[in-house]
């Protein structure tokens, strides 16, 4: 690359193989200039920078009656890697694609398939490292006043197109993109995926025009033209293996297109380029387009409570006019109209009025403007279903503009159980679609909140290829991801089971539960065999919303679980693990307290097991009725004189991880205990309390709080329950206070006598 930017310019601009448009992919002035170029050029083949893999949907993205913001997705059909190409009416890739549309001209997609760059988008790809010089960019931000880079093309190019002729504009576009080539190549290095890229487009270029086109224009990123002219087209790289690609051309939102609060390739306050590219890029357009973006913030702010009139209006334009004549522009831009906004209706409060200000900007320079497109675009079966299912079931769908909070109760209403059954669908199929608010752990009733996006658009296009209605979509993927679970673990029958059940899927319901007999008893952990016993019951119960089966049904498969569960229990003695522990109570809670060998399990537990499961066990035995709770009691305090303080938290902690229950069932058993501590003497008591603050951490911070006001009445009226510091802190702070004393008696025989 010649370092002389002249030069450089005037060669680019030059080209006629390829007739090089440098663009941003968001430039109103671009998009109002591409047309006119392309009218004096005359092409017979447009060869636009997009991935080649999506080129069979140009002539719907150019359709006359699509209307924009659309984005073109693509993803791998496992679900991951999926990008978006969003274009909105002042793209100038759609007003190349149009113009070919309106003439008759191939359009060739030449750019990198997404098959070979999966999760390459138009900005994922790193310019410089972050201690890497910036000259040539400091250079044109200083020339342009520009704040930051991102701001660099606005004022670079945008701010000082309107009414200027489109060569101009061109140039213009190819200069700032050959200044951040030449500072990427010459202090920094350009990135693998930008060579993989150009070097697939030069392939494409020399195939084009050896096969016989002699006017061939190319619309890529200003930053990739030098590269197109490079000599020869190089040595080919080895390419991967093409993945499984789905694409598909969605609707897309303004709010995602502006770059602060969604696409990271977008453009600052698209409503605002969307008025610049409807005035033709003429000044007096625009200026006419800023008065009435000023008038709607104002009215915005009115709408909010806030005093902002035709005066207001009126001195926000003037200052608007005013600064784009100070720094000699042709009409206000972008920062012209934001600055004067701030300076006229902000009146200084940052905090106050401020907020509401930049709340009404948002509104009117962002926009809520969603695109739709033309009527026949090929869509998966899927994708109308849904969108009318919503419709029925009074949920927002692709027309919603805003997000949307539900409470759903779908035990008591029958329309809240179809609305219930259709999230959870799509939560299974990984749609973007529903995000859990406030729901309880069940998630039987809560809080949602809805939005349509354009992911959710695209993603039902992927899973479109399970099923054309959503509950066969949603059976597929549950029947693919336990496919590719690891040899059918009894974690992925469990989650199947009731991830069906949730989705009302009968069949696959019944048949998960089923395999949930033949597998669990063999594959299971205790914990696992709880929590399948637990879904049973729940789904005898009818407390799933998706699905409730007959009593018969999930008779026939308790019983293996409950000797499954009960035979695990055995194998319990030298657990350490407090999940164990919440197990072996739920197994008592699920079997008969009858069971002779559940009885002897957790005697022998009691006996020989670990002291974490010795504690639990004792407890298990007091609430099953098979120990009596004075009896436990009583050997709750004697562990206190247990010598190793390790045995002793394990036991206290196995014990009260069963606390709450215990207690409600057997108030007094935990009496001996408190006496116990009590009629300790200081020094035992110092050497004991590390041991009985972690038997105690096992609690969560209710069940403490539960626990502490069921033994209050045991206690001496005031004493201090706040638990705040941690164990080991407190024994010294008490050591010491019992050495402070033993030093002051040796001083002062007898000075603490008279002591209240």
């Amino acid at each position: 690359m010649t370092p002389d930017p002249v030069a450089a310019v005037d060669a680019l601009a030059a080209a006629r193989q390829p007739y090089l448009i440098g663009i941003r992919h968001h430039s109103p002035m671009l998009a109002c200039a591409v047309p006119r170029l392309l009218d004096e050029l005359q092409p017979d083949l447009i060869l636009l920078e997009l991935p080649a893999d999506l080129e069979s949907w140009l002539p719907w993205l150019g359709a006359a009656d699509l209307v924009a913001p659309v984005a073109l997705a693509a993803t791998r059909r496992d679900g991951r890697g999926m990008v978006f190409y969003p274009y909105a009416d002042f793209s100038p890739e759609l007003a190349a694609v149009r113009w070919a549309r309106e003439h008759d001209v191939r359009v060739e997609a030449f750019d990198l398939p997404v098959s070979l760059a999966v999760g390459d988008s138009p900005r994922s790809r790193t310019r410089l490292a972050p201690d890497s010089p910036t000259p040539l960019t400091e250079a044109l931000q200083r020339g342009v006043n520009a704040e930051d880079a991102d701001e660099l093309w606005d004022r670079a190019v945008e701010a000082r197109a309107p009414g200027a002729e489109p060569e101009a504009i061109r140039r213009a576009a190819l200069a700032v993109g050959w200044s951040l080539r030449f500072e990427q190549s010459t202090w920094g290095s350009v990135s693998p995926s930008d060579m993989a890229r150009e070097t697939w487009m030069r392939v494409r270029l020399h195939a084009a025009i050896t096969s016989g086109a002699e006017r061939p224009a190319a619309v890529v990123g200003a930053y990739h033209a030098s590269a197109l002219l490079e000599p020869g087209i190089g040595r080919e790289p080895k390419w991967p293996k093409p993945a499984d690609v789905i694409t598909s051309l969605v609707p897309y939102t303004f709010e995602l297109l502006d770059s602060r609060t969604g696409y990271p390739a977008g453009i600052r306050d698209p409503e605002w380029q969307e008025a610049v590219w409807r005035s033709n890029g003429l000044p007096n357009g625009i200026g006419h387009r800023a008065t009435g973006a000023v008038v709607r913030v104002c009215r915005e702010l009115r709408k909010q409570g806030h005093a902002a009139g035709v005066p207001d209006a009126r001195e926000a334009v003037r200052v608007a006019t005013d600064l784009a004549r100070l720094r000699d522009l042709p009409a206000p831009g972008r920062r012209e109209l934001v600055e004067a906004l701030q300076t006229t209706l902000a009146q200084a409060e940052p905090l106050g009025r401020g907020r509401a200000v930049a709340a009404a900007m948002q509104r009117v320079l962002i926009g809520t403007r969603r695109g739709r497109l033309a009527p026949g675009t090929p869509r998966s079966g899927l994708g109308p279903h849904v969108e009318a299912l919503l419709a029925e079931l009074r949920l927002p769908g692709p027309d919603a503009p805003y997000p949307v909070e539900i409470r759903l109760n779908p035990l008591r209403s029958d329309l809240d159980r179809r609305r219930h059954i259709t999230i959870q669908q799509l939560r299974v199929c990984e749609v973007p679609y529903a995000v859990p608010i406030s729901v309880d752990e069940e998630l039987i009733t809560g809080l949602w909140v809805l939005s349509w996006r354009p992911a959710t658009a695209a993603t039902l296009e992927l899973v479109g290829t399970r099923g054309v209605t959503l509950a066969q979509a949603a059976e597929g993927t549950l029947r693919a991801r336990l496919a590719r679970a690891s040899g059918a673990t009894a974690r992925a029958h469990l989650e199947t089971l009731r991830l069906a059940a949730e989705c009302a899927l009968a069949d696959l319901a019944r048949e998960r539960l089923h395999a949930l007999e033949a597998t669990l008893p063999h594959q299971a952990t205790l914990p696992e065999l709880v929590e399948g016993l637990e879904l049973c019951d729940r789904l005898a119960r009818g407390h799933i919303p998706g699905l409730r089966l007959t009593s018969d049904e999930v008779d026939g498969v308790v019983p293996t679980l409950v000797a499954a569960a009960v035979g695990a229990v055995e194998g319990l003695r030298g657990s350490d693990s407090l999940d164990d522990t919440v197990a072996l109570l739920a197994v008592a809670q699920h079997i008969p307290r009858e069971t002779i060998r559940l009885r002897a399990g957790l005697e022998a537990l009691e006996r020989d097991g670990s002291p974490l499961m010795q504690g639990a066990a004792g407890a298990v035995r007091v609430l099953t009725g098979h120990l009596d709770a004075d009896a436990f009691g009583a050997r709750l305090a004697s562990w206190l004189h247990t010598p190793d303080q390790r045995t002793l938290a394990r036991r206290l902690a196995g014990a009260l991880s069963i606390a709450a229950p215990l207690l409600e069932a057997a108030p007094n058993s935990i009496g001996p205990l408190i006496q116990g501590v009590a009629a300790l003497e200081d020094r035992t008591f110092l050497t004991r309390l590390p041991a009985l603050r972690e038997g105690f951490e096992v609690l969560s911070p209710a069940a403490r709080q539960r626990f502490l006001h069921a033994v209050r009445p045991t206690l001496q009226p005031g004493f201090d329950l706040r638990l705040v510091h941690s164990p080991d802190l407190l024994a010294r702070w008490a050591a010491a206070d019992v050495h402070g004393r033993e030093a002051l008696l040796a001083l002062l025989p007898g000075a603490l006598d008279a002591a209240p």
